[in-house]
């Protein structure tokens, strides 16, 4: 005697072998749709940063139950009282209210009528077969938000680690002000690192921008924060303090430089550390927009040989 239990699962069985026919996909598991907060991280051998690795599944308020978090869980949905997977492969989501999974037809064929969306519906009670619905808006199935969609997004933003840029190159003088600079454009660009996704008819776009560079100048007086990018010094610009990004800057009360490098311990010269911070936004086509956690890169370190005037006398 088969049980209810069997029942649902022989039904999800033979429906998962009628799509996979019709679509030749092999059933893998579904999207995570909820991640951890971007966490940047480096390493000695690598300059750029990857932000975040693990995700979670949320419930979504109608009758469908939290899944396990990370490891490409799907989360859980019930029909008639037994668990079904909230997304298949080739079937699309979970719709509680019918027991049918729906998935948008792409492309969208000929001949939908005007305001409507095709969608291939599949039905654990009549498994092994799919047809054809339009609808006026999606049915009220397992969706992702779209902060969550979001935020899984972001951990595949890749955001380079800084590289210092000091001048005058090679070595400062004492007294004269040093001119910092972001070296790649990559680190610092002028338009925003972005990356656009699309789930289950869903599609975000994220957005990485960076906002804050913080040098760490090596002599424990104190940490300089610009923010932009930076420009370079040349001779034109004489003795004068960069306005952007520099050591003592344009404003600033940081005197700069008070001893020469060759007065550390060993000689050695000053261990010039930069990191940037980036602000992450997220847009959709149709359900608005919103922020995430930001996120800071790791240092990198440059030396820098500070050396004191010389004077002639003739």
């Amino acid at each position: 005697m088969l049980t209810r239990r069997t029942r649902v699962r022989l039904a999800l069985a033979t429906l998962l072998a009628g799509v996979l026919a019709t679509t030749g996909l092999m059933l893998v598991r579904g999207p995570d749709v909820y991640a951890a907060p971007p966490e940047c991280h480096n390493t000695p051998d690598s300059t750029e940063c990857s932000i975040g690795d693990e995700t979670t599944i949320p419930g979504d308020g109608n009758g469908n139950n939290p899944g396990g978090g990370g490891g490409g869980g799907t989360g859980t949905c019930s029909w008639r009282g037994q668990e079904v997977d909230c997304y298949v492969e080739g079937a699309g989501y979970f719709n509680g209210n019918d027991g049918c999974y729906y998935r948008m037809a792409e492309p969208q064929p000929a001949g939908v009528p005007e305001g409507k969306t095709r969608y291939l519906k599949s039905c654990l009670d009549n498994p092994g077969a799919q047809s054809e619905e339009d609808l006026d808006a999606p049915p009220d199935v397992f969706v992702p938000d779209p902060a969550a969609v979001a935020a899984d997004i972001a951990t595949r933003i890749v955001i380079p680690v800084p590289e210092a840029e000091l001048s005058p190159a090679g070595a400062g003088v004492l007294g004269l002000p040093v001119w910092m600079r972001i070296r790649q454009d990559t680190a610092w660009p002028d338009a925003p690192i972005s990356r656009t996704e699309s789930v289950a008819g869903l599609t975000v776009t994220v957005t990485a921008t960076p906002v804050r560079a913080e040098w760490d100048m090596g002599d424990g007086v104190g940490t300089v924060v610009c923010t932009g990018r930076g420009e370079a010094w040349s001779t034109d610009k004489g003795t004068g303090r960069s306005p952007s990004c520099g050591y003592p800057m344009a404003g600033s009360s940081l005197p700069g430089y008070q001893r020469a490098s060759n007065t550390n311990p060993g000689g050695a010269p000053y261990q010039v550390r930069v990191r940037t911070s980036w602000d992450l936004a997220w847009t959709t086509t149709t359900s608005g927009s919103g922020v995430l956690p930001g996120v800071t890169t790791e240092y990198s370190t440059t030396a820098y040989v500070v050396n004191e005037l010389q004077v002639v006398n003739r």
